[in-house]
């Protein structure tokens, strides 16, 4: 998020994150490596004034999420998620969760603009994490889930999914690009809203369903905002398990 929007009274979650909960498939059970970074220290006093007890549970639900499509995943916050950190792990994650504050942040050394959020590091001095510094560090390597919880991270301008070598396209029945998946939100969001769209996104592929259709899924929440938009790109149909395509009825 660019600003720490929220709301402290929230209503009871549309559906509770642990209950739906569907076995992994044994052929998912791969060492494919997952990193949750999420910016506490940004949502919370003294970086902002007020207190955010919705930051955690973002944190703990996408790992858990990550866990259960058959990723080893790892969440990192405070001092343990900092640029130098993200980028030293990015090669190796196949699957990737981001919350923090995000924007199309200008780029003194290349004049010009590119999708990125800011560093945790357990303090609220929080440097840029840009998309061309993932890109560099993967250099086109293959990436499964790719949900980066900020705002301006679906813009039409992003340069993120990029980064992720994840093309801007949406791709439905036949007409597949791998087993990937991009999702961010539009514009300016709260934290709040956010945290709706990803319970019921998470639970929504604990339930059975595609990428896709947890998304649509997702969006049909009970948001605060009348503005809440979010977007995707990637295969629609792709059941979200950890790896490249195999023959299980869990990737197609």
């Amino acid at each position: 998020m660019s600003r720490a929007h929220w709301w402290r009274l929230l209503g009871p979650p549309l559906l509770a994150v642990a209950v739906l909960v569907a076995a992994t498939p044994a052929a998912a059970l791969g060492a494919y490596q997952a990193s949750v970074d999420v910016n506490t220290s940004a949502f919370n006093p003294p970086c902002d004034p007020d207190v955010n007890n919705i930051v955690p549970k973002m944190m703990t639900a996408a790992k858990a999420a990550y866990g259960r499509l058959g990723h080893v995943a790892t969440s990192y916050t405070g001092v343990d998620f900092t640029r130098a950190r993200t980028l030293a792990r990015t090669p190796y994650d196949w699957g990737y969760y981001v919350h923090s504050h995000g924007d199309y942040y200008w780029h003194s050394g290349d004049a010009r603009r590119y999708t990125g959020f800011r560093e945790d590091s357990g303090d609220c001095s929080q440097a840029v994490v840009f998309s061309k510094d993932i890109k560099a560090k993967r250099a086109g390597r293959q990436s499964n889930l790719v949900f980066v919880s900020t705002c301006h991270a679906a813009d039409a301008n992003t340069t993120m999914p990029d980064a992720f070598a994840i093309e801007k396209t949406k791709s439905f029945g036949a007409n597949v690009q791998g087993p990937e998946f991009y999702v961010g939100y539009i514009g300016l969001q709260w934290d709040s809203d956010e945290w709706i769209f990803e319970q019921r996104f998470w639970n929504a592929l604990a339930a059975g369903k595609s990428v896709g259709a947890s998304f649509d899924v997702a969006m049909l929440g009970a948001f605060k905002a009348a503005g809440f938009d979010a977007d995707w790109w990637g295969t629609y149909q792709w059941m979200g398990v950890a790896g490249p395509w195999s023959t299980c009825r869990y990737c197609i």
